[in-house]
């Protein structure tokens, strides 16, 4: 019988998410601060911070720079296609009932439409075959239709960490930079409109041709190099993505 008790960060992370759950800071009731929270129960700021955090990566709660933490309303909790992002570790957070199947799909030269995007002094890179993984995204919670149908490009020298990774699961990124022990320097992005290849419609299960939204992301290490190359496709009317732009002070 395993008798370890959870950190106490993941302690207060329950507690807090049964009160959310529980709808006691729906309405007007305001979200306590970090201060008062670490008065309440006892605890550090680091462990308020953790808890926090925990429970941002599942969608209950939203931090925002001089608005304090806000509780998300239950259409944002719930729903598989919206994301918004202002953070690096939020770039691949989805709602806790969506569902990632990826599998390993061999190796092969990163597609020209890719490729584009590695910068011509990695030349090695664009003669490299890459590690491919293939799969879907779910709506989860007992529906299965597709949300997402995602490529991801792994660098050669970093293929056999695949075998530590967890694939259900989004933050590929962040698994590699764990097991290769290497930073995650910056991640560029594009959004487009386009119409839905034949691989891609057959796997969202849309006609062909069908209005999509693709995004492509870029990760690269602290030395500028390209780790990871995702590539996905959202059926049109069924992706809301929404940012949040802070000021710079004056």
């Amino acid at each position: 019988m395993n008798s370890r008790q959870a950190p106490r960060y993941e302690q207060l992370a329950d507690e807090l998410r049964q009160a959310i759950l529980a709808g006691r800071f729906d309405g007007n009731t305001a979200f306590p601060t970090e201060s008062a929270l670490c008065e309440h129960y006892g605890v550090s700021r680091f462990t308020v911070r953790e808890a926090l955090r925990c429970l941002q990566g599942e969608r209950l709660i939203s931090r925002r720079r001089g608005s304090g933490t806000l509780v998300e309303p239950p259409a944002v909790r719930s729903s598989a296609r919206f994301q918004a992002f202002t953070s690096l570790d939020e770039t691949r957070q989805y709602a806790r009932d969506a569902r990632t199947a990826l599998a390993p799909d061999g190796f092969c030269l990163l597609p020209r439409s890719l490729a584009a995007f590695v910068d011509p002094r990695h030349e090695a890179l664009h003669k490299s075959r890459w590690a491919r993984l293939r799969g879907l995204r779910t709506q989860g919670g007992g529906d299965d239709s597709p949300v997402a149908a995602i490529e991801a490009y792994v660098r050669p020298d970093l293929a056999p960490l695949l075998d530590k990774v967890d694939l259900t699961t989004l933050a590929l990124f962040r698994q590699l930079e764990r097991h290769g022990q290497f930073t995650v320097g910056r991640v560029m992005q594009e959004i487009a409109a386009v119409p839905a290849s034949t691989p891609m419609a057959k796997a969202l299960q849309i006609p062909r041709r069908t209005p999509c939204l693709r995004i492509v992301r870029i990760y690269h290490d602290s030395e500028g190099v390209p780790f990871e190359i995702t590539n996905s496709y959202h059926p049109g009317e069924a992706f809301t993505y929404s940012m949040v732009i802070e000021p710079d002070p004056a």
